[in-house]
């Protein structure tokens, strides 16, 4: 079973758009959606992590 990446897809996305508008000018300001996502995506990442190190 391949893991997850679709929040972590998403935390990309959206970590993109916070720099693109920062880079317009604007400070960096990271939403609540943001923060959700990038915890999810950790989540992700992690259970992908232990399900590698369970295979080896």
């Amino acid at each position: 079973m391949a893991p997850q990446t679709d929040y972590i897809r998403h935390a990309a996305r959206l970590a993109r758009k916070v720099h693109m508008e920062s880079a317009l000018g604007g400070p960096p300001t990271p939403d609540p959606e943001f923060y959700k996502t990038l915890a999810k995506a950790l989540e992700e990442i992690a259970a992908g992590l232990e399900l590698v190190s369970k295979r080896e």
